[in-house]
């Protein structure tokens, strides 16, 4: 296939240059990289930057490009029979992240997710395309922290970035089981290539065969879409926003939505009001076929609509007086006002949040929601950096309050607490840098697994065993190389 030649040809003239070379480039890379300010070094957030726009040049991506959307009216036309998008909660083949060079503590946070993810499965790792010292690096991690080296396979593609939440193929079901890639419209031009390439490669499906995909105009982003795998989809409001084509029309999104998702039934939240993103995945999340967590702000947050947050911009109606926990208590009212397609009620659990702070000119929300389930297991950001008035034991309590609400909400999954405060300021943690894949079988039968890995929801801190059974030392696996990746 015309990726996987590309790619091979790649892999062999790096595989011909010296493993010095590849370690001055990185070096030469960190020297263009000290000419930006600190918080924006090579690290793009979820959104592009003015930094980005303003000096393409230190930056991946090249944001150098035009949109054009297409009519609604011309858009391929989407699989002849009913589909439906899987919950996340639902069985899985295998999950996927992506991995760029953005330093010692963002590698300790994929060691972290690895840990968690072998108990729940396979897990694809993506690389940008040439990266082998950074795989080696990686590499070595997962051999320090005893991951099993049959729980994962690399990859490599010509990322931009980690959000491969966003970016990512976003899976379907036909009927028969057959499994198909809805491909959005997305910012970062060889992120948005990555679904397609994925669909023609032949690492997903056993029998190597590629996987359909339709590509549509409109820009939905994997962390605004929540499913309950029986055909309600929930989303901010921004999908009718600033991810809806020009000259679409709602009514176009809900045929979109329907035709090529499944989603029967949408169901429209406020989004935080100055989140950068506006995605579902900061506040709420399904755990189950009527089961879903809810983000609760304290009555006395900062953001009443009482206090000038000093911001002009944002997703609600008033940013420069948002009031988070109104909105979030209308989010309450809007889906106990709802029912599954079924007529079966919405169990809710409430997940205290965190107060924003603020941090290079920009409102952080930190999110312990922002996760990633995986065959019952949840990759949950977490935080330990006091602000404000906040104590380390503040910071903890917190993390209990969020692993008991995962735990009420999902009976039986295993919570895998992990350090987000390095992540979180760029607009997502856990659930933003990666994406499950469904497995491929009819629609009948889908129950929620039950895992009973044998280990405790508890921080993951590094260090000893700490109880979660994350960091005991063992036997390491050997390196994976380049043509054994893309052969």
């Amino acid at each position: 296939m015309r990726f996987i030649a590309v790619a091979f040809i790649t892999a062999l003239c790096f595989l011909a240059a010296d493993v010095a070379a590849a370690d001055t480039d990185l070096e030469r890379e960190r020297e263009i990289a000290e000419q930006v300010p600190l918080q924006v070094q090579r690290i793009p957030s979820v959104l592009p930057t003015a930094d980005e726009l303003a000096n393409p040049e230190l930056y991946r991506p090249h944001n150098d490009w035009v949109y054009t959307p297409p009519a609604a009216d011309t858009l391929p036309p989407p699989p002849e029979d009913a589909v439906l998008r899987p919950g996340e909660f639902d069985e899985m083949d295998s999950t996927i992240i992506a991995i760029v060079n953005y330093g010692q503590s963002f590698q300790t946070m994929w060691a972290d997710m690895m840990e968690a993810f072998q108990h729940g499965g396979h897990t694809y790792v993506v690389f940008s395309t040439g990266t082998l010292s950074l795989q080696n690096a990686m590499t070595n991690l997962f051999e320090g922290r005893d991951i099993d080296p049959e729980s994962y396979t690399y990859l490599e593609y010509p990322i931009d970035s980690i959000w491969i939440r966003d970016y990512g193929p976003e899976f379907g079901l036909e009927e028969d089981g057959t499994r198909f890639i809805f491909d959005a419209d997305y910012s970062r031009p060889n992120d948005d290539l990555v679904p397609i390439a994925m669909a023609e490669d032949d690492w997903i499906n056993e029998d190597g065969s590629p996987i359909p995909y339709y590509s549509t105009g409109h820009r939905l982003s994997g962390g605004n879409i929540m499913s309950d795998g029986k055909g309600t989809c929930f989303f901010s409001h921004i999908v009718y926003g600033y991810e809806k084509p020009a000259g679409w029309s709602d009514a176009d999104v809900d045929d979109l939505m329907r035709d090529y998702l499944g989603c029967e039934q949408i169901i429209s939240l406020n989004s935080i009001c100055l989140d950068a993103t506006g995605h579902i995945d900061l506040y709420a999340k399904v755990m189950g076929e009527t089961s879903i967590l809810l983000s609760e702000y304290p009555s006395d947050t900062y953001f009443t609509g009482t206090v000038d947050s000093g911001t002009g911009s944002g997703h609600c109606s008033n940013p420069h007086f948002p009031n988070d926990y109104q909105d979030q208590e209308d989010n309450l009212a809007i889906i106990e006002a709802s029912t599954n397609v079924d007529g079966d009620p919405w169990q809710i659990t409430r997940l205290p949040m965190l107060e924003p702070y603020q941090s290079g000119g920009y409102w952080v929300y930190r999110s312990h929601m922002n996760s990633e389930v995986f065959n019952g297991h949840v990759a949950m950001p977490s935080y330990y950096a006091p602000h404000g008035g906040e104590t380390a034991a503040d910071l903890l309590d917190a993390e209990a309050a969020a692993v008991a609400a995962y735990e009420a909400s999902a009976p039986g999954i295993v919570v895998h607490p992990i350090d987000a405060d390095h992540i979180i300021d760029l607009g997502g943690a856990m659930h933003c840098i990666s994406h499950e894949i469904p497995t491929a079988r009819p629609w009948a039968g889908w129950p929620q697994p039950v895992v009973d890995a044998g280990v405790d929801s508890g921080a993951d801190t590094g260090g000893d065993d700490d109880g979660c059974g994350c960091n005991a030392l063992g036997t390491p696996n050997a390196p994976t190389s380049l043509l054994s990746i893309l052969l």
